[in-house]
C-alpha cells in the first residue's frame, strides 16, 4: 500500500476502511513497508489477517480462505501492482538523474504521481478481491471479541500467513510486526 488515501474505488468496503485506518496509525505504514521491502510480505495480506481478527473471526476465516487469499494476492501483486511500483521507482531514478530538467522534470514528476495513484487503485481492487472471499453480503462482523483476543488472533493469523508464504521473520521484522499489532490493537 503506497498511501492510505486517494482511492475511491473501495470506499465503503469494511476491509478497505480498516486497512486505510490501520495504515494511517502512527508508525504502522513504515513498519508495513519495511516488512514488504525487506521480507517480501504483502501489506494487503498483513492487513487482511489483522482485519479478520479485528472483526472477530477467531482464525476460522483465515484457515478457510488462506489458499485463495494468497493466490489472489500473489497474482495481483506480481501482475498488476509490482509492475506499476517498478515503473514508478525507475521513473524516480530518471527524474533524479541529469537527463530531465525544467518542465520535463515537472512532467515526469506529475506522471510519477499518477502512477502512484494507479498503484493505490490496484491495491484497492486487490483488497476488494480479498474481501470477496469472506463476505457473505450480510453483516460481515463476527462476534464481539475483546482487544486482547483480537490481538492474539491477529498474531496467529500473521504466523500462519508468514509460514504459508515461506517468510521467515528476523528480529527486526518481528519488531515491525509487534509495532503493527500494538498500533492496531490498543
Amino acid at each position: 500500500m503506497t498511501e492510505a488515501n486517494g482511492s475511491g474505488i473501495a470506499t465503503g468496503n469494511p476491509l478497505w476502511e480498516f486497512s486505510t485506518w490501520a495504515y494511517s496509525q502512527q508508525g504502522i505504514s513504515k513498519a508495513l513497508l519495511s516488512l514488504q521491502n525487506r521480507m517480501g510480505a504483502d501489506v494487503n495480506m498483513v492487513l487482511f489477517c489483522m482485519w479478520l481478527a479485528h472483526r472477530g473471526s477467531n482464525g476460522n476465516d483465515l484457515a478457510q480462505h488462506l489458499a485463495g487469499a494468497v493466490k489472489i494476492s500473489r497474482e495481483w501483486q506480481r501482475n498488476l501492482v509490482e509492475p506499476l511500483r517498478n515503473c514508478r521507482d525507475q521513473l524516480k531514478l530518471v527524474i533524479d538523474g541529469p537527463d530531465l530538467v525544467g518542465r520535463n522534470r515537472e512532467s515526469a514528476n506529475a506522471l510519477r504521481e499518477r502512477l502512484k495513484a494507479n498503484e493505490l487503485d490496484m491495491e484497492a481492487l486487490q483488497i476488494l478481491g480479498l474481501y470477496g472471499l469472506v463476505s457473505t453480503g450480510e453483516d460481515d462482523e463476527g462476534a464481539p471479541v475483546d482487544i486482547a483476543s483480537q490481538k492474539e488472533d491477529a498474531q496467529n493469523n500473521l504466523n500462519v500467513y508468514f509460514a504459508a508464504t515461506g517468510i521467515e521473520l528476523d528480529h527486526l521484522a518481528q519488531s515491525h510486526v509487534l509495532r503493527v499489532l500494538n498500533g492496531v490493537f490498543q
